[in-house]
């Protein structure tokens, strides 16, 4: 008898689901998915009560058109799989499961809803833009089919433009430049300029304003990080209808901050709109879900924070009440809290706009002022930064001839959402598509979480080093004679005297510390007293005659117990690293030195430096103590033959080095334009600069700090009209041929221009 043929596995197996319900996912479309998936395996996990995930851990996948729902950071973090419905559509079509990051709702992935197929364009060109359109979350389809949304060509000359006309598919056909600017700014951009047979980026240039569309879905109610009137459409005094459907605060608890700084009556009014929408209000950071403040600062911000609250502004809290819809506050940048002193770096910019309109203009203004710059209405020398949507203006000719820097809106919303500067020399901050309006992409930037965490409320764990450190420079120490806790005072002596090294770091028998150095009875030590330019007195070791050293000094590195059995033990451990820490702290030393210890000698010239015959150099004129013992036969001294050998090269210079010959000063700061005896000569080139350097001319390409300006006649070009501004002296090409000729400076007016043709 045959075996049975085991069933065939069904198409989504071991697949764990959710759906998350939304505008699009209403109630039958979502039963409708849930019933397909069913049947083909899956099992439907509920959400709870509250339309939230009890577990992700419990989910294979969430079904989402948005990545803006509560559960979405945990998901990711749980490596669970957030695709938006069309995963389940095109897995069912193809009879096997799609690759989930070609569905995913993340708003990084510009490209999500993008399915490529490419004409006649080179191999080159078409692999890079396979590979971009799949890193940012596209798809790629070899032929033509009705799923295709872009057809990328040269021209209209290929039978798949031909047929995507004759069957008129909804596919469009852009040139491969739409891809690459959209790249560059990580942003999808309008594919109006790029459109064939007559895209406007390759038409000749003209002066005809581009098009904009506002941006009102990525900006709508976070134009500013300032609350304006509470949501019109819900507050009355007696429930409406809408306002009684209020469910966006369903099981939550709210705290609002002292630091929102709004008045009694509209707090009660904010609290009525809560409550009837299911929330209440707390004054416990630890029990509130949502934390609601102005700025990111406090204890409870903080508190709330590390603890993965929802932390939003104000305004988040009016968008959720008037859309009764949850949305991420760190989705959009001005509903989260604004710093409190602004983005560091930020004080000394001033800057202005120039092509953004409408409520795009209001939320960059309200970015650069919540950033900590200065924003200015009007441009003017004394602007920084010029933030522009296209170089069609008159601000942008006049940033061009002031050198003030030209940038995109991207780089202060990355600035902001970063939480540090960003370097204009990023070329995305720099780049400006032909025919395109950047407004239209304003506002898709989100908050950093992780920079946001790591400037304002990461932990800071004390490393074990840093506890040792602590330890040693005064903290409690257990008493030997109870166990009881004393504080130790820091200790009153130099670090140059104080050896460090672990190499030192001993104890003693009975526990006392081997970095407690006394200081010395006289006081403190300099912080650059040399350990051999003082002798270090010897303190006798007869502890039956003397006290230690230790009992006498201001500030006692320790207290002696009261017991008198290990007086003599630590007396003399005491004593004997008295005796080593000039030693020790000149061995630190040598060590610093470049060739360390063993390669190299000492200079002739060092302060600490000891030469047998010569004690009065050594002690560089100070008079010797009575009773102090002389160290020129210790450890530390060194051979006639090796202090000779010092002398002798102390006098004679390294060999090589040369005396650097003094450079001129500065008579003039030149910009040439025009000229083009250097082009394809570098060595000419070096050579003729370096000569007019020795002459006093230094060569600019700064307009602004020019003061001689050398052209063969009147020129157009940029460099000439920028030095104008400046009033130079502008001369022709035969100063500079005189110059190099006969090696010195001619008067200026003598070789003034004459270009009447031009002029």
């Amino acid at each position: 008898m045959a075996a049975a043929t085991p069933e065939p596995a069904q198409l989504f197996f071991a697949v764990q689901f959710t759906i998350i319900p939304s505008d699009v996912l209403h109630d039958e479309y979502s039963l409708k998915l849930q019933k397909s998936l069913e049947e083909n395996g899956a099992i439907h996990v509920p959400l709870n009560a509250h339309n939230r995930v009890d577990d992700v851990l419990h989910h294979t996948h969430i079904i989402s058109t948005t990545a803006d729902f509560p559960d979405y950071n945990k998901a990711l973090e749980a490596m669970v799989h957030v695709v938006k419905p069309t995963w389940v559509d095109q897995s069912l079509a193809k009879g096997k499961q799609s690759n989930p990051r070609q569905f995913s709702p993340d708003p990084c992935l510009f490209f999500q809803d993008v399915v490529v197929t490419c004409a006649n364009i080179p191999d080159g060109d078409k692999e890079a833009i396979i590979g971009g359109v799949l890193a940012m979350g596209g798809q790629y389809s070899a032929s033509l089919t009705k799923l295709v949304t872009h057809i990328v060509a040269l021209s209209l000359d290929h039978d798949k433009c031909e047929l995507a006309i004759r069957k008129q598919l909804r596919s469009l056909i852009v040139l491969p430049h739409w891809f690459d600017d959209c790249l560059k700014l990580g942003k999808k951009l309008s594919e109006r300029p790029y459109i064939l047979p007559d895209p406007e980026i390759l038409r000749p240039s003209s002066n005809l304003p581009i098009r904009y569309t506002e941006p009102l879905e990525h900006i709508k109610g976070a134009t500013s990080p300032v609350a304006g009137e509470v949501p019109s459409a819900l507050p009355s005094s007696s429930p409406s209808p809408r306002r009684k459907e209020l469910k966006v605060f369903t099981g939550k608890k709210i705290m609002l901050s002292g630091d929102l700084q709004i008045g009694s009556r509209l707090q009660g009014t904010i609290e009525e709109l809560i409550r009837s929408g299911g929330g209440s209000i707390t004054a416990s950071v630890d029990a509130a879900d949502i934390y609601v403040c102005h700025y990111r600062d406090g204890h409870d911000y903080i508190e709330a924070s590390r603890a993965e609250k929802d932390v939003g502004n104000l305004p988040w809290l009016y968008h959720l009440i008037t859309h009764n819809a949850w949305t991420n506050p760190m989705r959009r940048l001005l509903h989260y809290p604004v710093p409190r002193n602004g983005i560091p770096g930020f004080e000394d910019f001033e800057i202005s706009l120039s092509n953004y309109t409408g409520e795009a203009r209001v939320y960059l203004e309200n970015l650069v002022i919540a950033a900590g710059a200065k924003f200015t209405r009007t441009m003017n020398v004394r602007n920084t930064h010029l933030i522009t949507a296209h170089m069609m203006s008159e601000k942008c000719d006049a940033a061009r001839e002031w050198n003030v820097n030209i940038v995109n809106h991207l780089w202060i919303e990355e600035s902001y959402a970063k939480c540090a500067v960003q370097s204009i020399t990023n070329h995305r901050y720099t780049h400006f598509p032909a025919r395109t309006n950047l407004g239209e992409v304003v506002g898709q930037t989100q908050i950093d979480r992780d920079a946001v965490e790591s400037k304002y409320f990461k932990a800071d764990p004390i490393t074990i080093r840093q506890k040792e450190r602590l330890a040693a420079a005064g903290a409690p120490t257990p008493h030997p004679s109870n166990g009881s806790v004393k504080p130790r005072p820091a200790p009153r002596i130099s670090k140059s005297v104080v050896p460090q090294s672990s190499s030192t770091a001993k104890f003693s028998g009975n526990g006392t510390d081997a970095h407690a150095v006394p200081s010395p009875p006289n006081g403190d030590v300099s912080e650059n007293t040399t350990p051999l330019a003082k002798k270090t007195k010897h303190v006798r070791s007869d502890v039956a005659a003397q006290t230690p050293v230790a009992r006498h000094m201001d500030g006692k590195e320790n207290e002696t117990p009261d017991t008198t059995g290990s007086r003599g033990a630590k007396a003399r451990a005491l004593d004997k690293l008295h005796k080593l820490a000039p030693d020790v702290a000149r061995f630190e030393k040598e060590m610093k030195r470049k060739g360390g210890v063993i390669h190299g000698g000492r200079k002739a010239g060092d302060s600490d430096r000891i030469t047998l015959g010569k004690p009065a150099a050594a002690e560089q004129g100070r008079k010797r103590k009575s009773g102090e013992e002389d160290e020129g036969d210790s450890a530390g001294s060194r051979s006639d033959s090796e202090a000779n050998e010092d002398e002798r090269k102390a006098k004679k210079p390294k060999h090589g080095k040369q005396v650097k010959e003094k450079v001129p000063p500065i008579l003039y700061r030149m910009m040439l334009t025009g000229d083009e005896r250097w082009i394809d000569d570098v060595k000419k080139e070096s050579r003729e600069k370096a000569q007019l350097r020795n002459l006093g001319v230094l060569l600019t390409q700064n307009a602004s700090e020019a003061t001689l300006l050398c052209a063969p006649k009147l020129l157009r070009t940029r460099k000439f009209i920028a030095a104008l501004a400046g009033a130079p002296t502008v001369v022709n090409s035969g100063f500079l041929d005189f110059v190099l000729k006969h090696n010195r400076i001619p008067p200026a007016v003598n070789y003034q221009i004459s270009d009447r043709d031009n002029e």
